[in-house]
């Protein structure tokens, strides 16, 4: 049964939770963001969120976020870098929200170390990146989050995917990343005496190519976490996996299934899980308009025709055709009857703002300036 996600819920999921209770409850929170990955885990007074969905589902992880009253977050873990789990890095590390470690797996395959994401991500705010590998661990409140995999590194990207164990409030989440079926050998194989865990967050968002009858066999979960959307993939959930699950007699809750996310809270060794709603978004802000986009100077202008000022904290301006995504800062803020004007590094004149991007702007084919504000509404279009 579905709920309304309410503010008040950041009380309870994000590290604000009452001292009785900071060790007894641990939450996991998979935020509706297609078919990619956002997780936002939390035990104690201890936050991270686990992989940042693609850079097109920035708006929504904004949103949840915004929502949820996120300021701060103890850390950023990337399980590996596809665009799915990857993508919103450099718009998170753009945002307002204090970040205290960026972490990524040490064996990646389709990129190069010096154009990782979360390198970038981590060095445009001062901060390096911790990379991690089978035996290490994290702090989490009164408990631990553990890497299990990789333990070396593969040519398929997925099976280079961080697997991680959260143990605390007497029991256990296990979450798969995009880690394939031999992926899940390699695993078990190096582990042999994986623990049973009450939560599964189902690895490659719940394709056939993954969660095998061996690994429930082992683990055996009550419930079962897929991130997903099927009509972007149409292959997931599988239906041999779900039927697998279900054979289990396993709880499944796939994110499309719901308008804010998956919610799974673990107290004294039980698991319960609920899929929710969000509650009323704020009013969206009147009077911003996209004006004067200029592709061969690479600037585009914002003007406030409205009678309020408005604080574009979190606002951000996406690129149609090349997908660039740019955050405003915070603090932003635009008067009535003001105008602000976003350059790049091709731009050779003066502006309010630098997009620390090259030729944002095609200047042969229509590239549309999408206007969003913090909450992944679409505010204006400007072709």
């Amino acid at each position: 049964m579905k709920r309304l996600l309410m503010l008040l819920l950041s009380l309870m999921t994000l590290g604000a939770c009452v001292p009785a209770r900071a060790a007894e409850t641990m939450t996991l929170f998979a935020v509706n963001v297609g078919k990619a990955d956002a997780l936002l885990l939390s035990c104690g007074e201890t936050a991270y969120l686990i992989d940042t969905g693609s850079a097109e589902s920035w708006g929504e992880l904004s949103r949840a976020l915004r929502m949820l009253g996120v300021e701060r977050l103890d850390g950023v873990i990337v399980t590996h870098t596809d665009k799915d789990h990857i993508g919103g890095a450099p718009m998170l590390a753009a945002s307002g929200i204090e970040v205290g470690a960026w972490y990524a797996s040490r064996y990646f395959a389709d990129v190069k170390e010096k154009e990782h994401p979360v390198l970038l991500a981590a060095k445009s705010r001062g901060q390096a990146v911790v990379w991690l590998s089978d035996g290490d661990s994290l702090p989490l409140g009164g408990g631990t989050l553990t890497v299990l995999a990789p333990a070396a590194y593969s040519k398929e990207e997925n099976d280079n995917s961080l697997v991680l164990l959260a143990e605390g409030a007497g029991g256990r989440m296990l979450l798969m990343g995009d880690a394939e079926l031999a992926g899940e050998r390699a695993l078990m194989g190096h582990h042999p005496d994986l623990p049973k865990c009450q939560v599964l967050k189902v690895g490659h968002h719940g394709g056939a190519d993954a969660t095998s009858k061996a690994l429930l066999s082992q683990v055996k979960p009550q419930i079962a976490v897929i991130s997903t959307n099927s009509e972007v993939r149409p292959d997931t959930p599988a239906q041999t996996v779900l039927w697998n699950l279900a054979k289990k007699g396993i709880q499944v809750g796939v994110t499309q299934d719901c308008g804010a996310g998956v919610l799974v809270t673990l107290e004294n060794g039980v698991a319960s899980m609920e899929l929710t709603d969000w509650a009323a978004l704020p009013e969206p802000a009147a009077g911003i308009r996209l004006r004067d986009k200029d592709a061969r100077a690479d600037t585009v202008t914002l003007v406030n025709e409205g009678s309020q000022p408005v604080d574009l904290s979190g606002w951000y301006l996406r690129s149609e055709r090349g997908g660039e995504v740019f955050v405003f800062p915070a603090g932003t803020t635009l008067a009535p009857g003001d105008a602000l004007t976003l350059g790049t590094l091709t731009t050779e004149t003066a502006t309010d703002l630098l997009w620390r991007e090259k030729n944002v702007w095609h200047n042969k084919k229509d590239d549309a300036a999408l206007l969003f504000d913090a909450y992944g509404r679409a505010m204006d279009t400007l072709d």
